[in-house]
């Protein structure tokens, strides 16, 4: 037994030499050949196996005998190695390796990363850490930036001097400021950065460049899918998307991003106009040429069927019956199912007529409408509309805010919303509109908020902010018959008899003197005051001095006096008013060239009647409503009343519709105007004052009945008579003015383009209604107070100009100065 140990033993011992060999020979010899012959580069390990009979052979990995840094400029190399993980002693193992190399990556500050045995001993092996450092930030500087300033694009970009810098933070800085750009409308600006040698610690610059004008230009726009609709009839529902053709230089085709997700947003409404509810956009595609920056637009669209409405039903009404809101609606049965229409039908359109707008003048202010959709077959709906009328709401309290000169009464006066009435939207759009007409508060402020109190009242506050206006009128003009012509005068809108020096008290006092010319003489003296709300009523009382000498052709004086009552009326509306006028004057007349004058005195005794209806919203600048009137002056020479007999008939009518909002303020307005006029004597032997005949032409100013035609010199329209104008006794003139309101406080200005017709005739029997004088042209306007408004015009007289004299051939343009009108 012991033998055999002992040679169990020798035999083990003989085989444990020989293990020892092997691992002595591959570390003396193969392991030094192996590192010659890869340079010292290469990761190698020599794996050494402790073999013991009977034991599992497991890994050995050399030693680590030290560590270096290779690459670094600002990092520190004992910071390097400490946050690798490495230290002098550890197994050179893979995991550790690939451990450390994770580590240094995940401190985003380095480039490049590669740990490698730079020499290997019997006793363990040297390793190099060898890395590539991101640059660090320098500076910023930024080129090509005119409409986002510099600080904006550097709080976007996000570094400060010493940050690092990687491709990814250089990504995401062009991604920022790109985000700038599209926010402010430019979406194909083009930015590009690049990083510039700073010094040689590794610092750079960043240099930013801007290319802000790049546009796309729309060049196609093509539909897929549409089979009732051809591709023009979709692509007109886009606001703001357009091709163009090479002749439309009034068109613009520059594409938009936003605009046009909101013009695919107004094709799905034109679907459910034309009733095609279905009707959606599938997806689109944008294909941009970058050399020609244009882009062609692919919209594949779904229109599904079209359908008609069949019956529409209304249930939880008990307010108003079914047979009075249906017809508020506008659709009969077998219409044709238009979304949009019946939506504004239901809550709220332009003319107040909608189902919401008669619950909410009934005090229903929290009442709710819920249409439900019933689709029968496959081309009809049935419309089931849901009501919940709720609490009926009273006004508990009216407050006014913010008149600081305008006393409260004057401002109450105007209000339709009292305490204690019913809840009614149209009341209070109606009392903005009259605050609105005042002209003592700034239109932009004037926004009533209400309040609810509880279940069953609210409190309604009108909020405004006080402007002047009084104006000191001091005007001058040119007349090409008058010469210099001006006035010079004050006009006190918003006077207080009682308190002269403060107003407010919404009385008007007003104070003129017009003069004119130096050979041709003119000269007005008036002194007026108004009362417009007598013993707090809505009647008017006022009365007027007048003193005028004119020398045009003729030598005449008027002196007089004028009294004025008038009266708002209730019906048909509160719009209408009535405004009755009496009026003595004394006419003498000196020398004259028109045989229709008649030397020496003339006494006139008239009385004047002004039936008008004034809806507009604002006195400066109106964007909404109607303001017309009917005149008629009869004198009472023929009843033994004076020695004057005449009745003069004047209809004037002017029609404001907004055609552009910006914001919650209307700024393009269309103006139209038209003018008819008739005077005449009650017997054959009629004496009528030279002052009540027709004149046209010019800006109006002039002192007489002078109906403004632009492009025209003053007065020159008209019937001549020994070389001077001579007045008519017919008159008609059209207009039309297309209005955009630059601002609207505090110095309300804006441009207008214009295109205006007129004549005046001797006769009746004369009048040629297409015989009209024509012009076109464009202007300004600006209120200054205490001065007034100041326009300037620049028109274009098509046809010949009247004056006897001129050659033959079109007026052309005509410059036009008013100041104070």
């Amino acid at each position: 037994m012991r033998v055999n140990v002992m040679v169990k033993s020798c035999t083990r011992s003989w085989q444990t030499s020989i293990l020892w060999l092997t691992v002595f020979f591959s570390m003396a010899v193969i392991s030094p050949l192996q590192t010659i012959f890869s340079g010292g580069d290469s990761f190698s390990h020599a794996l050494l196996y402790a073999q013991t009979p009977n034991a599992p052979r497991k890994p050995a990995y050399p030693k680590i005998m030290g560590i270096s840094v290779e690459g670094n400029t600002i990092a520190d190399q004992q910071s390097i190695i400490a946050i690798s993980g490495l230290e002098v002693g550890d197994d050179f193992s893979p995991s550790r390796t690939q451990d450390a190399v994770k580590t240094l990556w995940r401190r985003k500050q380095f480039a490049e990363v590669d740990i490698a045995v730079s020499r290997q001993t019997q006793l363990g092996v040297y390793v190099v850490i060898k890395v590539k450092e991101f640059p660090r930030l320098s500076g910023i500087d930024i080129r090509g930036n005119n409409d986002i300033s510099y600080d904006k694009i550097i709080q976007a970009v996000g570094k400060a001097r010493g940050d690092i810098l990687s491709g990814y933070d250089l990504y995401l800085a062009e991604r920022a400021i790109k985000a700038l750009y599209e926010k402010d409308g430019k979406q194909f600006a083009k930015v590009e950065i690049s990083l510039l040698n700073a010094d040689s610690l590794n610092l750079k610059t960043m240099l930013i460049t801007v290319k802000e004008s790049v546009n796309f230009y729309v060049k196609s726009i093509e539909f897929n899918g549409n089979k009732d609709f051809t591709d023009g009839e979709l692509a007109s529902a886009f606001d703001d998307t357009k091709t163009k053709e090479w002749y439309q230089f009034w068109k613009s085709s520059k594409f938009d991003k936003k605009k046009f997700e909101k013009d695919k947003e107004s094709l799905v409404n034109f679907f459910r106009k034309n009733g095609y509810i279905d009707g959606a956009v599938v997806k689109d595609s944008l294909q941009y040429d970058e050399n020609t920056e244009s882009l062609n637009i692919i919209i594949d669209v779904n229109e599904g069927k079209k359908f008609y409405i069949r019956n529409i039903t209304f249930e939880g009404n008990l307010v108003f019956p079914s047979y009075y809101l249906l017809p508020r609606l506008g659709f009969q049965k077998g219409d044709v199912y238009n979304m949009d229409k019946f939506e504004k039908a239901l809550r709220g359109n332009e003319d107040q007529t909608d189902i919401s707008s008669l619950y909410m003048n009934n005090g229903y202010l929290a009442s709710n409408f819920q249409p439900e959709e019933k689709r029968i077959a496959s081309d009809s709906v049935d419309i089931i509309v849901r009501i919940f009328e709720r609490n009926q709401f009273t006004i508990r309290r009216v407050e006014v805010e913010g008149n600081t000169r305008t006393k409260d009464k004057v401002v109450r006066r105007e209000l339709f919303t009292r305490p204690g009435d019913f809840f009614n939207r149209a009341a209070i759009i109606r009392s903005v509109r009259g605050l609105g007409q005042l002209n003592y508060f700034n239109p932009e402020k004037l926004k009533p908020d209400v309040k609810p109190v509880d279940n069953n009242s609210v409190d309604v506050t009108y909020t405004v902010e006080e402007r002047s206006a009084d104006t000191f009128n001091a005007s001058i003009g040119y007349a090409g018959v008058f010469g210099l012509t001006g006035s010079v005068g004050i006009t006190l809108n918003n006077f207080a008899i009682g308190e002269p020096l403060r107003g407010g008290g919404g009385q008007v006092f007003n104070f003129n003197w017009e003069f004119g010319g130096i050979n041709r003489a003119l000269n007005t003296f008036s002194l007026g005051f108004t009362e417009p709300w007598l013993f707090d009523e809505p009647t008017t009382l006022g009365a007027n001095l007048f003193d005028t000498r004119q020398r045009f052709g003729w030598d005449v004086r008027q002196t007089g006096i004028t009294l004025n009552i008038g009266r708002r009326f209730r019906v048909p509306d509160d719009y209408f008013r009535g405004d009755w006028t009496l009026q003595y004057r004394r006419i003498e007349t000196f020398s004259s060239f028109n045989e229709q004058i008649r030397p020496g005195v003339s006494q006139e005794v008239s009385l004047r009647q002004t039936i008008s209806r004034i809806s507009i919203d604002n006195a400066i600048f109106p964007t909404d409503g109607t303001r017309m009137s009917l005149i008629t002056t009869l004198s009472g020479g023929a009843l033994g009343i004076g020695n004057v007999d005449y009745i003069k008939t004047q209809l004037n009518f002017e029609l404001f519709n907004p055609v552009l909002a910006i914001g919650e303020n209307n700024r393009l307005v269309l103006l139209l105007n038209s003018q008819f006029g008739y005077v005449t004597g009650l017997r054959q032997d009629s004496t009528i004052p030279i002052f009540e005949y027709y004149y046209m032409g010019g800006n109006g100013l002039g002192g007489f009945a002078l109906t403004p035609l632009r492009g025209y010199p003053d007065r020159s329209v008209g019937p001549w008579a020994g070389g001077q104008p001579a007045g008519g006794r017919v008159m008609i003139y059209q207009g039309a003015e297309l209005r955009f309101a630059l601002t609207l406080n505090p110095v309300p200005i804006y441009i207008i383009s214009f295109a205006e017709a007129g004549n005046v005739w001797s006769n009746f029997t004369d009048v040629n209604p297409f015989d009209l004088k024509r012009s076109v042209g464009l202007g300004v306007r600006l209120l200054l107070n205490p001065i007034g408004l100041l326009g300037f015009d620049y028109g274009y007289g098509f046809d010949q100009d009247p004056t006897p004299g001129t050659q033959r051939g079109p007026s052309g343009w005509k410059f036009h100065f008013q100041f104070g009108r």
